[in-house]
């Protein structure tokens, strides 16, 4: 049986990922870091398994991968979707220590998670899709951190691509727009409202669409690495 493993697996695009590559047949593993229910509710949906790691921290992530492998026998996908925003407000009222947390996120748990995972792979090949944004691919006013952190994880998809095409493990990204999530609780609901009246489509986007798109990059799109697939309702084009 094929096995993914999902960061940020307890949220909303990550849980109807789970669910996503359960219907197909994958062994899933759902990770999370502080929401132990929710991620033990997705795993028991999807006769999968709750695997708690810090994605900042190196030593977690490797011991959380190791132990997800040792339950499912091989590691043909990973999902990274763990990520964290800030308040939508101009770069001066932005302090360190969100940018820190950010980048620490967003970036760095990228890297740790692809470090740890990749030597799983090398074998048989395998895939990975990254969830970036698509403030990733333009850039969105009062959010340059989180822009640039999303512009970062675009940069190392494309470039772990070239490196590990040879081994046969395709790397992309997804990059979607407003989605109809939690993480959307930190917008001003007159804001939020704006948003929606800039998206084409005239919607927010619902968790189980991304997640389809997540799905054919891992496991459909076998003639494709190094992309970024826009899911953004026409903003973005």
């Amino acid at each position: 049986m094929k096995s993914v493993l999902i960061t940020g697996g307890s949220g909303g695009i990550g849980g109807n990922t789970a669910l996503a590559f359960a219907r197909r047949g994958y062994f899933v593993g759902v990770n999370y870091f502080s929401d132990e229910k929710s991620a033990a509710e997705i795993a028991r949906k999807t006769s999968g398994v709750a695997v708690k790691f810090d994605v900042t921290d190196f030593g977690q992530v490797e011991k959380g991968i190791a132990d997800f492998v040792k339950k499912s026998g091989r590691l043909d996908a990973l999902v990274l979707n763990a990520g964290v925003c800030i308040p939508i407000k101009p770069i001066l009222d932005v302090s360190e220590e969100e940018f820190d947390k950010v980048f620490s996120v967003n970036v760095k748990g990228v890297f740790n998670c692809v470090k740890a995972a990749l030597p799983y792979m090398l074998e048989r090949g395998g895939s990975v899709v990254v969830v970036s944004s698509m403030w990733g691919l333009s850039g969105g006013s009062c959010e340059a951190v989180y822009s640039a952190s999303k512009s970062a994880v675009i940069g190392m998809t494309k470039a772990l691509a070239k490196e590990y095409s040879s081994a046969n493990i395709r790397i992309n990204a997804v990059a979607p727009g407003l989605i109809d999530t939690k993480m959307n609780d930190v917008i001003d609901k007159k804001d939020l409202a704006v948003a929606i009246d800039e998206i084409p489509l005239g919607r927010a986007g619902k968790a189980e669409e991304v997640a389809e798109g997540i799905f054919y990059l891992a496991d459909t799109a076998t003639f494709t690495t190094g992309e970024v697939l826009n899911i953004s309702g026409g903003e973005i084009i």
